[in-house]
């Protein structure tokens, strides 16, 4: 009986999403080191790839009720099963109004929550009667791994892939089994779609084996849950799926009026991403990675469709080295790893050491640490640090045998791993650099399309005349210096103009105070300052329009404020109060 709460042992309850996501992953992981043992073994075999004709709409539902019976479910479980799947009915929109209504008499409802566990109970029969069938020595599964252990078949949802020897005998089995469950489960295999590929396998067996089945005969890779299997991640052409989506994304955007601001967002939240889906398994090559950067790069730069312009700003810079490394690939981590692209478990386990040197365990019950290999105590194991006394120990695994052990990651507070942390550590890059005011810019309470622009003030690469090409841009961006001393003196300091507008943004001076409200404001005012600026000398020049410098000092003082209004630090006071008094504002 329980009396306390070390009698519980603490279970982390883990989301569907992140379940779906390593399901997807392991599985991926998986068939890829049986494709993959199975090639440099020298022995023939055969993938089998099958789809299922509509696969929810075809679920019989007299055979999904025998199988939860069968399973234990309770009949009054059952029926309101029954009742939730029998009350779907159907029509057809003739003109826009629904005609002839059909009662469903099979099939699951896509969409709803509960059909992907049905679905998965369905399918179960047919995993079964495939491990029936290897018991019976009918069907030959793959044999891999030291143990030498059978693997027939791999599945998620509807997605099916079969490992099989080249014996007719087994594809006549397999066929028979695909036959069967069909009968009596309703999902029926669609052969058109379905393909069968060799391994070791000579292509003129391959398609007599194909033809006995009725299937397709195909080369590889496979696509297999949106990954490519079988193929070489070395080459080029194995990328070109990932290539082709951003070439369409960014034929999508092709019309799109975006900023300099905008197109960063969309390469930071939706570019950047598309190929991790692949990397989450593949080491990708240095040739496509320069590729997908280039896209990136000319993407920021010149949008779509607006022909070429020039890059104002390294491309180093813009994606800031202390982050993705020393590389000038952000996605080329060649110094980190070395990875096997035929077998990426082997790779996983490689980087283990350099892994192993960042964690430490939490001592509970001791039962998981190995007294002289592990670091548990001191900066080193304790066979490092006392080699003549392991010499003489018998059981050199031996454990230091209440609460569980646990590992700590030593380069977090918290003690938990994190990819950036990781990723830092073994790149020996310093988390960020001193010169540039990142801080001020990227940290401000603006829009984003003002802290871009403030960002290539800061490099000094704003499209310019001439004259704002001369060694004090602060006086070049100005139209009347007049505005900078006005700034200062609503802040009632005097100043001595600085050399660059990145030496003022990286100053410490804060001159409406060092409070939150305070570096909000005085932050602010200087972009709204170098804003409103830019914008003055643009209608000048492109619309031959000139305001005072009144006005200019106006709308500076007006979208200060509106962003600070709009900012959480100064939540609760009216916008009107900071038009009126800055500095009364901060306090």
């Amino acid at each position: 009986m329980s009396r306390r709460i070390s009698d519980f042992r603490p279970i982390s309850l883990i989301t569907s999403l992140y379940k779906i996501i390593a399901k997807v992953l392991a599985g991926l992981l998986i068939a890829n080191e049986i494709v993959d043992e199975k090639r440099r073994s020298g022995e023939e075999g055969v993938v089998f790839k099958i789809d299922f004709e509509k696969a929810y709409d075809h679920v019989s539902w007299d055979f999904l009720d025998h199988v939860l019976e069968m399973k234990g479910f309770g009949i009054r479980w059952r029926k309101w099963m029954r009742g939730c799947l029998s009350s779907v009915s159907f029509a057809v929109l003739v003109n826009g109004n629904a005609k002839g209504w059909v009662k469903a008499s099979r099939g699951l409802r896509q969409g709803d929550p509960l059909s992907p566990f049905l679905f998965t109970i369905v399918a179960d029969v047919l995993s079964r009667m495939l491990l029936k069938a290897e018991e019976r020595n009918v069907l030959e599964g793959f044999k891999v791994g030291r143990n030498r252990t059978r693997v027939s078949h791999l599945q998620f949802a509807d997605d099916t892939i079969f490992f099989s020897s080249s014996r007719e005998e087994d594809m006549m089995t397999l066929k028979n089994v695909l036959l069967v469950f069909g009968h009596i489960s309703g999902l029926k295999v669609n052969l058109d779609k379905s393909n069968i590929y060799g391994i070791n396998l000579e292509q003129n067996h391959l398609s007599r084996l194909a033809e006995m089945l009725d299937c397709k005969a195909s080369g590889w890779p496979i696509l297999y849950l949106g990954l490519p299997l079988g193929g070489n991640p070395k080459t080029s052409g194995f990328w070109d799926p990932v290539i082709e989506r951003i070439s369409r994304r960014l034929d999508g955007w092709q019309k799109a009026y975006l900023s300099f601001g905008g197109r960063i967002t969309l390469i930071q939240s939706c570019l950047t991403h598309m190929p991790c889906y692949f990397l989450s398994l593949f080491k990708i090559p240095a040739s496509v990675a320069a590729k997908i950067e280039r896209m990136q790069r000319d993407f920021l730069w010149s949008g779509v469709g607006e022909g070429k312009r020039d890059h104002l700003v390294n491309w180093d810079v813009c994606v800031i080295l202390s982050i993705y490394g020393s590389h000038s690939n952000g996605w080329d981590v060649n110094n980190i790893v070395r990875w096997s692209h035929r077998c990426p478990w082997k790779a996983i386990a490689l980087v283990y050491q350099e892994f192993s040197k960042f964690t430490r365990f939490v001592v509970g019950n001791g039962d998981r640490i190995r007294f002289w290999d592990d670091l548990w105590w001191g900066e080193q194991p304790l066979g490092v640090q006392y080699p003549r006394l392991l010499r003489v120990v018998t059981d050199k695994n031996a454990p230091i045998s209440s609460i569980l052990d646990k590992r700590s990651w030593s380069l977090s507070p918290s003690g938990l791993f994190t990819v950036k942390s990781f990723f830092l550590a073994l790149s020996q890059y310093s988390e960020s650099p001193p010169i540039f005011p990142t801080k001020f810019v990227w940290n401000a309470q603006v829009p984003f399309k003002v802290k871009s622009f403030v960002w290539l003030v800061a490099h000094k690469k704003v499209n310019t005349n001439d004259l704002l090409q001369s060694r004090r841009p602060y006086k070049a961006l100005s139209p009347d210096i007049w505005l900078w001393h006005r700034l200062f003196q609503s802040a009632k300091m005097d100043w001595v103009s600085p050399r660059s507008i990145s030496d003022m943004l990286s100053s410490n001076f804060n001159g409406f105070g060092s409070s939150k409200r305070g570096i909000v404001l005085w932050q602010n005012a200087c972009i709204a300052l170098m804003w409103v600026v830019w914008r003055e000398r643009n209608a000048r020049i492109f619309e031959d329009k000139a305001r005072n410098s009144e006005y200019l000092w106006d709308s500076i003082c007006f979208l200060t404020s509106f962003w600070a209004f709009c900012s959480k630090v100064f939540k609760g006071i009216p916008l009107n109060m900071l038009q009126l008094d800055w500095l009364a504002a901060c306090n």
